[in-house]
């Protein structure tokens, strides 16, 4: 298994730029990951409503599993639960995919990354959808710093926001500094 990710500081607008590129290029559907009752799959990520918004004020967001549109996603049984209804869906038993953990502005004063990731970079299917969710990524970033990729927009609100990489709660230490 080889695994691969990346982080980038996103608004919202850089976010629309990057999915909007992004999904011209391929066909492909989302599916929101976690621990549920009935799959959550949309066709269009910028349509969702708390797309670019962060709500907890940490890296752990709004996951979704990326998939080409031939591909339906494996359900993973929930041994945790007594219901057997309850399933849990992420990338462990979904070779063809990618993983979007959606960042963004947290009450308008905080900006966390997105990550996007695969533990399946071997195989052939998720190579693509990473390395292209990649390359419209860079179509939108002004800069690279300490391994993060600035969005064009994102850099434009440095003064305006923290750039959080661990939770609204960490000291600001820990923040991106920007230069």
């Amino acid at each position: 298994m080889a695994t691969k990710s990346f982080r980038i500081f996103a608004t919202k607008e850089d976010l629309f730029s990057i999915f909007f590129d992004f999904q011209q290029n391929v066909k492909i559907h989302y599916f929101k990951c976690g621990r549920m009752y009935d799959l959550v799959k949309i066709s269009d990520i910028t349509k969702d409503t708390l797309f670019g918004i962060n709500q907890k004020g940490n890296l752990l967001n709004s996951q979704w599993l990326v998939c080409y549109n031939d591909t339906m996603p494996l359900k993973r049984k929930n041994n945790m639960c007594l219901d057997n209804n309850i399933f849990f869906l992420d990338q462990e038993v979904n070779e063809y995919s990618a993983v979007i953990n959606i960042g963004g502005v947290y009450e308008d004063k905080a900006l966390f990354p997105t990550e996007i990731s695969t533990i399946w970079y071997e195989k052939t299917e998720s190579k693509e959808l990473y390395t292209m969710l990649k390359k419209s990524c860079k179509k939108y970033t002004a800069c690279t710093q300490h391994g993060y990729l600035i969005g064009k927009n994102a850099l434009l609100c440095k003064e305006k926001y923290r750039f959080c990489t661990i939770s609204i709660d960490s000291p600001q230490i820990y923040d991106l500094k920007l230069k």
